[in-house]
């Protein structure tokens, strides 16, 4: 069974970073992307920068990196393992029903 993974990566423009997220889908890189106003993170004075939060397997990790740097993006790939008990109950749903 596939691994999954979260990536982050910020870009320097809303633009950019929707083109890049338009790409990674296209290439059936990604399951999910989130575009966010990365604050405190400007690339260039006065210019906001944009986080990409992607949810991928880690078998495709090594490609989608290549495809970030074919695209022109050199920012820093984040890459974490998700965790998360997909056969379990969420906290609330499991914390009054004892």
């Amino acid at each position: 069974m596939a691994e999954f993974v979260e990536i982050r990566m910020t870009i320097g423009s809303h633009e950019r970073a929707a083109e890049l997220a338009h790409g990674i889908l296209l290439a059936g890189l990604a399951t999910s992307i989130d575009i966010a106003e990365a604050p405190g993170q400007a690339v260039l004075r006065d210019e906001l920068a944009w986080q990409l939060t992607l949810i991928t397997t880690d078998e495709q990790v090594p490609t989608l990196e290549r495809h970030v740097r074919a695209a022109g993006a050199d920012a820093p790939v984040d890459c974490r393992p998700v965790i998360h008990d997909f056969d379990g109950h969420p906290d609330w749903l499991t914390d009054d029903q004892q």
